[in-house]
């Protein structure tokens, strides 16, 4: 593949990038406002942006960058306290 069609496929993904997060937040907004629950295509963007940065910051990590590492202790110290926190409410208002 030469550096033409790499930067054609590129401007590709991006462009269909985009779209399916507009269309996600669009119908994600409402599904949510139809239902006043949090919807399918909200938790598939959330977790589509939570991939894209942590595959981001391991690719950094990987290269020597040290934001990179920077970031997965602070994307890992986000997870450990919404995981706990979660618990700690599943099991308080699960009773």
């Amino acid at each position: 593949m030469d550096e033409m069609e790499l930067r054609i496929n590129e401007k590709g993904i991006k462009w269909s990038w985009a779209f399916m997060v507009f269309s996600l937040v669009i119908w994600g907004v409402y599904a949510s406002i139809k239902t006043h629950e949090i919807s399918l295509p909200a938790i598939l963007f959330i977790l589509q942006n939570l991939v894209y940065f942590f595959v981001t910051s391991v690719e950094k990590t990987r290269v020597g960058d040290e934001r990179g590492k920077k970031q997965l202790l602070i994307y890992f110290g986000v997870l450990f306290f919404l995981l706990t926190f979660g618990a700690i409410l599943g099991l308080t208002l699960g009773r």
